[in-house]
């Protein structure tokens, strides 16, 4: 619950209620919910805009820069403290200024990540050369004992596609554990590319430096390969075959920036494979700002049908869409199109069905104004019934109407990290 130290849930033993509640404390209504989320599809309310002369029109990237530029007021009046992430204030400052840099900044040089009181070196910036419109770019960085692996979000086309790309896939980086978790296939393959890459340096640095803890972070796309990233390397420095286990010994966690749900579990888990999500969900945390529909997806299903409910009047305005938002309309409309065939039917039912499997590990962070304390929630996953009446499960905080949803949109989305948010001031940094 709120307040949790990391080293607080370790002192508990682990065959306890956080792997047992989220397969066993289940909705008795669980049909009913999911027959719910497909009759809403019937209702089309996206091609009943765009025939009524919604014109879908996208923001246009210098439209979107708006949301880049630094507020007046748009420093976070609270910086999660360490029982809430796990790290120091000034590490979640400095995972979240690397966030933003990734996407303002392309060349080694440009970053400047050290403030007077914390010294930070970039050591890889990897853009991908060629394949830079094909997969978003990579950082690592040195500060103090704790190296930091950090991903840009969504920016680009291909990055959209491997948003959508929900498939959950099992991986050879965690073979033990293979039955059990399931993740997002596209947003793995990003993360074991870099990894794999740059394996020999970072080890190399890792032994050099006496690196004592690896911190995997990103904003949202970046945010989830910041916890493929997490699993990945938990799992491959406890796998005695891989060159990682050179590094026994060193920790690892992410503090992520409003990344969307990237593992499905199934309950089938051994208690080794337990025993390791229990860490994971130990040291992962990620931050959530007011509305925003990314860390809702892809599991918290009701979340998301309310947004695109209240998002239907700005349609017939004709305000123009960010380009996530319209990339999730455009799968909506979709989805309605095949509703009301049977065969069509059958296929969305699936999809949903297995889309509900996704969760989140670890503390989700979540503010509700950019000034309030934040609260810490956790994702139980879908039609969990909390026979406890616990206050702090993420999928019970619902969306809350407002005037104009796609005006919001990527203010939800990005006020986090380049408000500047959580981030340094870019007058500290040097």
């Amino acid at each position: 619950g709120p307040g949790r130290s990391a080293s607080a849930l370790r002192t508990e033993p682990l065959q306890m209620n956080w792997f047992s509640d989220f397969f066993g404390d289940r909705s008795d209504k669980e049909e009913e919910e999911k027959k719910s989320i497909v009759n809403r599809l019937k209702n089309p309310v996206v091609g009943n805009a765009i025939k009524d002369g919604a014109s879908m029109k996208e923001l246009t990237e210098d439209e979107e820069d708006k949301y880049w530029e630094v507020q007046k007021d748009g420093i976070f009046g609270y910086v999660p403290d360490k029982d809430m992430t796990g790290v120091e204030p000034h590490m979640t400052q400095l995972c979240s200024t690397i966030s933003a840099q990734l996407y303002s900044k392309t060349k080694f040089g440009d970053f400047k990540l050290s403030t007077k009181d914390h010294k930070a070196k970039l050591i890889i910036y990897d853009d991908h050369g060629k394949f830079n419109q094909a997969t978003p770019p990579f950082a690592s960085v040195v500060s103090g004992d704790t190296l930091i692996l950090g991903w840009r979000g969504t920016s680009g086309v291909a990055d959209l596609l491997n948003d959508g790309a929900a498939s959950p896939q099992s991986n050879f980086a965690w073979r033990k554990h293979a039955k059990t978790i399931k993740v997002q296939g596209a947003m793995t393959s990003i993360v074991q590319n870099d990894i794999v890459t740059h394996e020999a340096k970072l080890i190399k640095e890792i032994k050099a430096r006496g690196i004592k803890e690896i911190v995997t972070t990103g904003q949202s796309l970046g945010g989830a390969c910041a916890q493929i990233g997490h699993l990945t390397l938990r799992a491959q420095i406890q796998d005695e075959l891989s060159p990682w286990s050179e590094v026994e010994g060193v920790s690892v966690r992410s503090v992520a920036f409003c990344g969307p749900m990237t593992v499905a579990l199934l309950n089938n888990a051994s208690p080794e494979t337990e025993k390791f999500l229990e860490e994971m969900n130990e040291n992962s945390c990620n931050m959530i700002f007011k509305n925003d529909v990314v860390p809702r997806a892809y599991g918290y299903l009701s979340f998301i049908e309310d947004f695109v409910d209240d998002a239907v009047p700005d349609l017939s305005k004709n305000i123009p869409v960010p380009r996530v938002a319209k990339a999730l309309l455009d799968v909506r409309g979709k989805l309605e199109d095949l509703v009301d065939d049977v065969k069509g039917n059958e296929q969305v039912a699936g999809f949903l069905d297995f889309l509900t499997y996704y969760r989140h590990f670890g503390n989700q962070i979540y503010y509700e104004t950019e000034d309030s304390k934040p609260r810490v929630l956790r994702d139980m996953g879908a039609y969990y019934k909390n026979s406890k009446k616990d206050d702090d499960v993420l999928r019970d905080v619902k969306y809350k109407p407002v005037d104009s949803p796609l005006s919001e949109f990527m203010d939800w989305h990005m006020r986090i990290i380049r408000g500047p948010g959580l981030s340094y001031p870019e007058d500290q940094l040097f």
